[in-house]
């Protein structure tokens, strides 16, 4: 009986369905969230919400049954049960703050659809390359800011005025975000400062978020191109292939030792006798 739930549960048909069902959810809440719905709409709505829920926890648990801890062996899996289980509290409570996290559920569309599942997993292996350019972005406006503070601190101190100040002003002319704002002010008064600007936008801005999304493309590329899902195919196999003659070797190895054993006996007792 199980082995049969489980080809349901984890069938295409029975998944596709799933995924309809979270695209659904997405338009309840969409439309739930809209000003002006009718309180009669409003409370469907909520039934709605609610009956869904109630099938993502019963679908979970169908998972949890039919494929036991290999279930939580799988990350996509476990992501899914997390964000059922943080999400379910706002559909069976009133608290508006609660309410939120209903949306959550919405990212199940990535554990859903395999295209979305490889460019979230390259995501998640991009993380450490992006932290450590991160790290270096970081000392970068560290730096750039003990020098604006002590260049510009007197004359503007609203935008230098010490080193907190400085590297949350120098984050928004990162960002490119009406940095002009920032710079005139300082220009005003040191006409020359405008190296200072040109050489920190081009270093933090064009080079170094350049290079973090060189980081995530060269990723994604690497884990949604199917030439490296057939190296990783073959490494696979062939790390198993390895353990596999470790243990015949183990095996053989143990087998010798075992007649060695029997041959020194034997000797013995024919030099007893």
């Amino acid at each position: 009986m199980r082995q049969r739930f489980a080809s349901i549960v984890n069938g295409s048909t029975f998944q596709n369905a799933i995924l309809v069902l979270i695209f659904l959810n997405g338009v309840v809440l969409a439309v739930d969230a809209m000003p002006g719905v009718p309180e009669g709409a409003h409370r469907a709505l909520q039934v709605t919400d609610r009956i869904i829920v109630w099938v993502f926890i019963v679908e979970i648990l169908l998972r949890i049954w039919v494929n036991g801890r290999s279930f939580f062996r799988d990350g996509w899996s476990l992501f899914d049960l997390v964000v059922v289980a943080i999400s379910a509290p706002g559909t069976m409570t009133a608290v508006s703050s609660l309410r939120i996290l209903r949306a959550l559920r919405l990212l199940r569309v990535l554990s859903g659809v395999p295209r979305l599942r490889k460019v979230g997993e390259a995501l998640l292996l991009a993380v450490p390359g992006i932290s450590w350019v991160g790290v270096i972005l970081l000392v970068l406006t560290l730096v750039a800011a003990i020098i604006g503070t002590g260049l510009f601190g007197e004359a503007v101190p609203e935008y230098f005025g010490d080193l907190f100040v400085s590297m949350y002003t120098l984050f928004t002319v990162i960002t490119l975000e009406n940095w002009p704002d920032v710079a005139d002010p300082v220009l005003a008064v040191y006409p020359w400062a405008w190296i200072y600007f040109v050489v920190f936008i081009m270093v933090a801005t064009f080079t170094m978020l350049n290079l973090v999304i060189g980081v995530i493309i060269s990723v994604m590329d690497r884990e949604t191109s199917d030439y490296y899902e057939l190296e990783r195919e073959y490494r696979r196999q062939l790390n198993s292939d390895v353990e596999l003659l470790k243990a015949q070797m183990e095996t053989l190895l143990a087998k010798m030792d075992g007649l060695a054993d029997g041959t020194t006996g034997h000797r013995r007792k024919i030099e007893e006798g």
